[in-house]
């Protein structure tokens, strides 16, 4: 197995908006004012961009407090700039999460078990797919938002909860790192440059939160893959 040195790689993390299909919906299992105003997204965390082709769902803990907190959007993105969001996050996390995102100025309205939010259906950020949100142990406050990116083609504990909930394992990622030829949008891109171009098209969807370079010094292929 041939394996490529990256010397210096950086990563981006990245912060993205996974929006609610039905506002209605959400706002009942939060036993929320259902005039509440504001973007319905469940915001996801991660360090791998380049896996979110494969994403098939959304997981939460079961027995984590959710929190929906509303805030305007302000910053450099033109997208999202004066955006108001209504965002589902773990609370142990809310504090961290709003100061990665520079809001000052945010109000909690709501809260909920994670197991309240078991299949809500949400939009995947670039694709005409809609994913649920599922439960899995797995899901900490450690890092992150509370709500974790799951592709069950890419990841041992992605591929365990998948399994429980009857998800495919899609995996279009080939041996050489490149996307297969039918993956939409990213056919024939390596994995490692397709990073930087899906950071583009979620900000141009206006489903990018946050986006921060993680630099992974010296850094083996198999190690970012």
């Amino acid at each position: 197995e041939a394996e490529v040195e990256y010397k210096d790689k950086t990563s981006p993390a990245i912060d993205v908006a996974f929006a609610a299909v039905d506002r209605a919906d959400v706002l009942k299992r939060f036993n929320a004012d259902a005039n509440l105003a504001g973007e319905i997204a469940v915001a996801i965390w991660t360090t791998t961009p380049w896996t979110l082709p494969a994403n098939l769902a959304v997981a939460l803990n079961a027995e984590l407090d959710y929190v929906l907190i509303r805030f305007t959007q302000e910053n450099k993105q033109d997208e999202l700039n004066g955006k108001q969001w209504l965002l589902v996050i773990a609370e142990a996390l809310e504090g961290a999460v709003m100061k990665r995102y520079g809001v000052a100025h945010y109000e909690i309205v709501a809260r909920a078990k994670g197991n309240t939010l078991e299949r809500v259906a949400l939009q995947h950020p670039f694709y005409e797919r809609q994913v649920p949100i599922i439960l899995g142990e797995h899901v900490t406050t450690d890092a992150g938002t509370g709500a974790v990116h799951t592709a069950p083609g890419h990841g041992q504990d992605d591929f365990i909860v998948g399994k429980k909930y009857g998800l495919d394992v899609l995996n279009p990622v080939g041996g050489n790192g490149v996307y297969l030829p039918d993956t939409p949008l990213f056919a024939g891109l390596h994995v490692l440059k397709a990073n930087d171009d899906i950071v583009k098209l979620l900000e141009q969807n206006g489903a990018l939160l946050h986006y921060a370079p993680l630099r992974k010094a010296g850094a083996a292929a198999r190690d970012i893959l």
